[in-house]
């Protein structure tokens, strides 16, 4: 059966010429720092340099966040301006907005190492220098296991279900801490932890015309437990939903997170091959999401 013809061009104004404008505008690179003296003075070399090949007005920003080492110190003498700021990662990048004077804003972890022939500065921001985006999301060569896991397990099947749209705008690596924006697209408050992240690519969707994936190399940085922040994220993701009137049934997707959390707690490093139970935990968290013992789609609730 066929149905009636649509028409490829539909709502475009086509035009024959480029209608995207390069920006003349400063950047601030802004680390987030907790206990990062080891690594942070890498960390501001290396987007000096970018600065350096964006060849821009820019200026490195540390947000020193609760250190009780000499996170600062070090950070001072590597050429940042540093700002001190209570513990959690939320809380250092708003003080260290607040201390931001560039039109374009880059975040990038004071703990991450990153090996590719063009710094990470420079893949993030050239874009939107460029016209081409307003925001941009690292999307990382990854190597660690559990990231793909809450991809697959938690963050595509969720999103996918409450904000469908959001997903092509991130990439594979969502989770990752290193994207900048326009200044006046970052929220002046942010939960006070690593919740901060997501809540941003939140904050994004609703507000930026243009969030897109940047490709990034190869990289490392420290795995630390954070064992409720899935959860937390979990609460994060269906308070959005909930705020903006959309579809959900919040006690069944909490019945749904339990399991999803099961299924991704089932890998056995040992035994498993990674990209196939990343395929089968994708496949059951989309089946567990699917099964609706309460039935329908009710409006919010607690």
């Amino acid at each position: 059966m066929t149905g009636r013809p649509i028409d490829p061009a539909l709502g475009l104004d086509l035009v024959p010429e480029r209608t995207l404008r390069r920006r003349s505008a400063s950047v601030t690179v802004l680390v987030p720092a907790h206990d990062e003296a080891a690594t942070v003075a890498e960390v501001v070399a290396q987007a000096r340099c970018g600065l350096d090949h964006l060849e821009v007005r820019g200026e490195v920003v540390v947000s020193a966040s609760g250190c009780t080492d000499d996170t600062a110190g070090v950070a001072r003498a590597a050429g940042a301006t540093v700002v001190e700021s209570p513990a959690g990662k939320g809380n250092a990048i708003v003080h260290g907005l607040r201390a931001a004077t560039g039109d374009v804003v880059c975040l990038v972890d004071g703990d991450l190492r990153y090996f590719g022939e063009r710094t990470l500065v420079e893949l993030l921001v050239r874009p939107i220098l460029d016209g081409l985006a307003d925001v941009t999301v690292s999307d990382l060569y990854w190597r660690p296991v559990y990231p793909q896991l809450w991809l697959h397990g938690f963050f595509a099947p969720l999103a996918g279900r409450l904000f469908p749209e959001l997903l092509p705008k991130v990439g594979a690596t969502p989770w990752s801490g290193q994207r900048a924006a326009l200044r006046e697209l970052w929220p002046a408050e942010l939960p006070e932890g690593f919740t901060c992240d997501l809540a941003l690519l939140l904050h994004w969707n609703r507000h930026a015309s243009r969030m897109r994936p940047v490709l990034a190399d190869d990289w490392t940085n420290p795995q630390r437990p954070k064992p409720e922040l899935l959860r937390q994220e979990f609460e994060l993701v269906v308070e959005h939903a909930v705020a903006e009137g959309r579809p959900v049934d919040v006690p069944r997707l909490r019945e749904w997170f339990d399991r999803a959390h099961d299924l991704m707690a089932a890998y056995r490093p040992d035994v498993d091959d990674p990209r196939r139970f990343e395929l089968d935990l994708l496949d059951g968290s989309l089946r567990a999401l699917d099964r609706s013992p309460r039935g329908g789609h009710g409006q919010g609730g607690s």
